[in-house]
């Protein structure tokens, strides 16, 4: 699993407008930010029985943007579908969160993070994109397999990887998908 640090490092060299990444409890001390990406760890900073700090466990991200119309939206991202927790959707109000439903990465398969910050650079910055936030997250979703529908979850993870190639083959890095 990505950390805060690799998940803000990444952002930054794929052009992600992030201004958000730690645990859930962590954004009620937060100030929304139109056109701005919050990823989201879903575990709390401390195990409400132990009081022992959370290592992670699984990332999700938002966006709210405003545009010169005055339309504010905002979508909320996880690759396995989820609709968004009450953390998420009280720091969004009084502006509704609508959610993908589709179910693309494997349950044995380590890499939310990724699929957060594709997700985030497709609605960001990706050429393809027709800067309207439902259309873009509509447009990101289909080009993966629904693990409800089908088992082919390498192809899903085999389209991933490709967000995280560069163009210049000399700043290639291995990236564990």
């Amino acid at each position: 699993m990505l950390s805060d640090i690799e998940v803000r490092e990444l952002a930054r060299r794929m052009s992600v407008p992030l201004v958000f990444s730690s645990f859930k409890d962590n954004l009620a001390r937060e100030t929304l930010q139109y056109n701005k990406s919050y990823v989201v760890n879903m575990q709390s900073t401390t195990d409400p029985e132990t009081g022992k700090e959370n290592q992670g466990s699984h990332y999700v991200c938002f966006q709210c943007n405003r545009y010169p119309s005055g339309e504010k939206m905002c979508i909320y991202f996880d690759s396995y579908g989820m609709p968004p927790p009450e953390e998420v959707k009280q720091f969004c109000a009084p502006t509704k969160v609508h959610w993908n439903t589709k179910d693309i990465q494997s349950l044995m398969a380590d890499c939310c993070g990724y699929f957060c910050l594709a997700f985030l650079h497709f609605i960001n910055s990706c050429p393809q994109r027709t800067g309207h936030l439902f259309a873009d997250s509509e447009q990101f979703t289909c080009l993966f397999e629904d693990l409800n529908k089908s088992n082919d979850h390498k192809r899903n993870e085999w389209v991933l990887k490709h967000f995280f190639r560069s163009d210049n083959p000399a700043r290639r890095t291995p990236v564990e998908v």
